[in-house]
């Protein structure tokens, strides 16, 4: 198998596992933690969770645990993510942004297509970013997404980070990993700001899948940075992340957390992640920091969560959180099949090809 169809560090391949269970599912967590929050403020947060935040699930969408819409957007894309790539090896190599923007259409339409989309939960409404349900309407009604060339808009909300970290798994080479995740999320968001942040993401997930140092990844990130025009806001705020690091007299109270950006915003929401996610060694702090704000706590909470699993915590989320979250088992076996498909032992048979059908030559 060619080298750039291989994101996955095939020599330790069960630290792999560990990390991509630990992503998927601390993704998951740490935004419905976060959703039961999203509209409080700091002050009612602490007073009825507690100095460390939300803790245990709540009622938020009709059942304790259930994912978010970023959630489920991600998990989509990483559903187009495995077809791309069974394409590419059919095929010819393909372009992996593709196979994004027609997962991203199932989940508009609802089509259950594969073994993954056939869980319904993917497709409950869960306040979904407005951005980005009106790019895939305009997608599915002219077939054309947005690009970095030529955005749909000025949008530079946090939602396509998520999404956008799914570029990690297709090469090891993080200025591709930088590119495709920038694409990924300039599908839907086109301000610079939200598509360059999102590629910075997508280098640290892949960077934390084989080297387990949070602060090593933000720095690839900031390099990787310096390559793009318009980087300087974003390079700013993961800087002043890692900055903070080694000023541990600094108290990280709710004030301070919210002083890494705007939650609301793509490259306010890394940082505030990012912080939260080397603050901390418990998992239950981690996402607690993040979500103990006046913002966008949902998406905070899930970044930093999947951070937090992807530094090597994956054997230490919750267990009670692990077992109560949505699709927890599910996102189990896709993690397992993901690490197959990406690294030299891919699956094959027609079972594994009806659980991901992909997109015909065109």
């Amino acid at each position: 198998m060619p080298d750039w169809k291989i994101g996955l560090d095939v020599r330790n391949l069960a630290s792999v596992d560990i990390s991509l269970r630990g992503w998927l599912r601390g993704h998951a967590i740490g935004g419905a933690l976060g959703a039961a929050v999203r509209f409080d403020k700091p002050a009612d947060i602490l007073k009825r969770h507690g100095q460390h935040g939300p803790q245990q699930f709540t009622n938020v969408f009709g059942t304790p645990g259930a994912i978010t819409s970023d959630t489920q957007l991600m998990l989509m894309a990483l559903d187009g993510m495995v077809r791309a790539h069974v394409r590419a090896t059919w095929y010819e190599r393909t372009d992996p942004v593709q196979e994004v923007a027609l997962a991203m259409r199932r989940w508009m339409m609802g089509e259950q297509d594969g073994w993954f989309p056939r869980a319904s939960e993917l497709f409950e409404r869960r306040w979904a970013d407005r951005t980005t349900v009106d790019a895939i309407r305009e997608f599915a009604r002219t077939g054309t997404f947005g690009t970095i060339d030529k955005p749909l808009n000025r949008a530079q909300g946090s939602s396509p980070l998520s999404r956008a970290g799914v570029a990690a798994l297709w090469s090891t080479d993080l200025g591709e990993v930088f590119t495709l995740g920038a694409r990924i999320a300039a599908l839907t968001h086109g301000h610079p700001n939200a598509y360059l942040a999102a590629g910075a993401y997508a280098v640290m997930v892949q960077y934390l899948l084989t080297v387990k140092n949070p602060i090593c990844a933000i720095d690839a990130a900031r390099f990787e940075l310096t390559h793009w025009n318009g980087h300087q806001q974003v390079h700013d705020a993961l800087s002043k992340v890692v900055e903070a690091q080694f000023e541990p007299e600094l108290k990280l109270d709710p004030a301070a957390v919210e002083s890494f950006g705007d939650s609301e915003t793509a490259v306010g929401a890394l940082a505030i992640a990012a912080r939260a996610a080397i603050s901390e060694h418990r998992f239950e702090y981690v996402v607690g920091r993040a979500t103990t704000i006046a913002g966008d706590s949902a998406a905070t909470g899930a970044l930093a969560g999947g951070l937090y699993g992807l530094s090597g915590g994956g054997n230490f989320l919750p267990e009670d959180l692990v077992a109560q979250v949505e699709l927890s088992d599910r996102m189990g076996t896709l993690a397992y099949q993901v690490r197959r498909e990406f690294s030299d032992e891919p699956m094959s048979g027609d079972d594994f090809y009806s659980w991901f059908p992909f997109s015909q030559k065109r």
